[in-house]
């Protein structure tokens, strides 16, 4: 699985990349409706594998609240598409994790050492990665342990991420009527297990 070497924390960064992931599924539907001229059948089980790729492809690269909200969603079969529930129940178990370089660095920037100055022995790479941090074997003396090291810039960005994405997965997914209360609980609930 491809690691990720730098994650957007500034608001600018993120907008920009949830633009990306906009433009991406903007062209998917200006395919589909180009060969729907020519295909009156067609379905739009294409233009939805198509945009749920490219929109978890974003979400995954921003990782915190943006992947949450897909992993929630996940969980409610009935308001997504299929396609957009097999796609976003990725975000359960398989999410790319931070590079080597950008371990160490957000280590450094958490806990002002080096993993290795800490640490007997510390493993770079992770045993699992999930949408807020992921888990590290490490070793002092004799005792074992698994160390979560949270994503740079994650709880900073939680309300920015929840006012960008939510819009987009109402109107999207219309979700209208519980999409308040539904967007507070990610919010809270993220804020939450950024606590450690």
């Amino acid at each position: 699985m491809k690691k990720i070497d730098s994650i957007p924390t500034n608001k600018m960064g993120r907008v920009a990349k949830l633009v990306t992931t906009g433009v991406k599924v903007g062209g998917n539907y200006l395919k589909y409706y180009g060969e729907k001229a020519v295909n009156p059948n067609l379905t739009k089980d294409k233009l939805h594998e198509n945009n749920a790729s490219d929109i978890y492809d974003g979400l995954k690269e921003l990782k915190g609240s943006a992947l949450k909200v897909a992993q929630m969603l996940s969980m409610e079969k009935n308001l997504l598409p299929q396609s957009y529930v097999e796609k976003f129940s990725l975000s359960q178990f398989s999410v790319p994790p931070l590079s080597a370089p950008l371990v160490r660095k957000t280590f450094k920037t958490y806990f002002k050492k080096y993993p290795e100055e800490i640490f007997e022995e510390f493993s770079v790479d992770s045993i699992n990665a999930a949408s807020i941090g992921q888990v590290h074997r490490a070793r002092i003396k004799d005792k074992q342990l698994a160390v979560k090291i949270q994503y740079p810039g994650i709880r900073e960005s939680i309300s920015t991420d929840i006012a960008l994405v939510k819009p987009i997965a109402v109107r999207m997914f219309n979700l209208q009527g519980t999409s308040d209360e539904y967007f507070q609980e990610v919010e809270d609930k993220l804020t939450e297990e950024t606590d450690y």
